[in-house]
């Protein structure tokens, strides 16, 4: 390594792409590990989604596995091998989102933040690394205030697998938590999602934390979806998620240990990194 080239170390790709044929993508938050082998049935198995996507919005997963392949290899994948004619199966409306480094705010970061701005009812939000800036902590307070229900699920303490990226989130809760936004921790094992539900109709799958380093340092790829029927069932699945977490409440936060504090205090100070 070279002290020149080290910022290209710190740009990862931590998309998760996997296309079949041209025809079939998944995209959400699950990698090629153990961990992912099971359904949050151990402490050695994570909680994760993952979806499946038919019709023309496969083209944009392929688009950005083609984008980091030719980057990689210097190879175009072009052609109806590569990108067949899609039917339109259904009758959502879906969009594929990249995130680049080069970008001044990724994708996903300007879609959450116009989300968080405009939501109406409810936000509710799962995140395995929820380090929210005080920019967007401000745009969640701001939708409690206007009668909009928010909720966060995260992982606990004793399943995480980047404590010092828990620490850095967890400094942000007291704002958060003393305007009104609801958080729970997920005790089963890891909590890896990374979905966002608006208003029962807007919903959100991919590979994106809430965090700095999603939203300015990685390459990222979330699919959006306009529907109210998919959104019925990512909000199924969340509340069946809350059946097994406990809310963390103001009262806890202020009474976190010195050691705690400690740690927030140093985490802190790399969260741009994080």
């Amino acid at each position: 390594m070279k002290p020149w080239v080290l910022w290209v170390f710190n740009h990862r790709n931590h998309r998760r792409v996997l296309v079949v044929d041209g025809t079939v993508g998944f995209t959400g938050g699950v990698g090629f590990a153990d961990e992912w082998r099971g359904n949050a049935d151990s402490p050695g198995h994570w909680r994760d989604t993952q979806v499946r996507v038919e019709g023309p919005a496969v083209r944009g997963l392929q688009r950005a596995f083609q984008e980091n392949w030719s980057e990689v290899t210097g190879e175009a994948l072009v052609g109806d091998e590569f990108f067949p004619a899609l039917p339109q199966p259904g009758s959502s409306s879906a969009a594929v989102v990249p995130s680049s480094p080069l970008a001044a705010m990724s994708g996903a970061g300007r879609v959450y933040a116009i989300s968080l701005a405009a939501a109406a009812k409810d936000i509710w939000i799962a995140n395995s690394y929820f380090v929210p800036d005080e920019t967007t902590a401000g745009l969640l307070i701001a939708a409690v205030k206007r009668g909009v229900e928010v909720r966060v699920i995260v992982p606990s303490d004793e399943h995480n697998d980047v404590p010092a990226t828990k620490a850095a989130g967890r400094a942000s809760y007291g704002p958060l938590l003393a305007g009104g936004v609801k958080i729970f921790e997920y005790q089963p094992t890891m909590f890896h999602l990374k979905t966002m539900v608006v208003d029962g109709i807007f919903s959100t799958v991919g590979s994106a934390n809430f965090d700095d380093r999603s939203f300015h340092l990685n390459e990222e790829i979330n699919l959006f979806v306009y529907d109210a029927a998919f959104a019925g069932l990512m909000r199924e699945r969340y509340q069946r998620d809350l059946l097994r977490c406990r809310p963390y409440t103001h009262v806890m936060w202020k009474q976190r240990s010195l050691k705690k504090r400690v740690t927030e205090w140093v985490a802190g100070s790399f969260r741009s990194e994080l």
